[in-house]
């Protein structure tokens, strides 16, 4: 008898809550592995000199110059944001009531034996199997259908 994968190599088979589980748990313990590195990190930034990082940015306020590097990021989010929804105003007043999409034509057995050069049986087969394997020569035509 074939034995199943556990679960956690199958994460498909687990079930909605179990999937967000399993996120929030892994999220909290890798805020808790950073959260450890937090003491060497400090002495790190102590021995690298972002102590005059602290002093020019906090202290002495050159945090302005980043607001205002902000607030020409969030212009320019705005802008082309409004690009984007007029583009899709647009087209969307442009296609209103047209369908472009249209079905593809049905392909007949013969088409597709002949398509891939082989016999209208086989391909009857083949629609009609659940599993098949099939065997290509070296050029990538159909050699052998089992």
């Amino acid at each position: 008898m074939k034995r199943r994968p556990p679960i956690i190599e199958t994460p498909d088979l687990q079930g909605l809550r179990q999937r967000y589980a399993s996120a929030i748990l892994t999220l909290m313990f890798w805020v808790l592995w950073f959260y450890l590195w937090i003491p060497l990190l400090s002495l790190l930034a102590w021995l690298l000199g972002f102590e005059a990082f602290y002093r020019e940015m906090i202290l002495y306020e050159g945090l302005y110059g980043e607001r205002l590097l902000l607030a020409k990021y969030a212009i320019t989010i705005v802008v082309i944001g409004t690009g984007y929804l007029a583009w899709a105003l647009y087209n969307q007043f442009r296609f209103r009531g047209r369908e472009r999409r249209h079905r593809h034509r049905r392909v007949d057995k013969e088409a597709l034996a002949e398509a891939f050069e082989i016999e209208p049986i086989d391909v009857s087969r083949l629609q009609a199997g659940r599993r098949s394997t099939i065997a290509h020569d070296e050029t990538g035509r159909i050699r052998r259908i089992d």
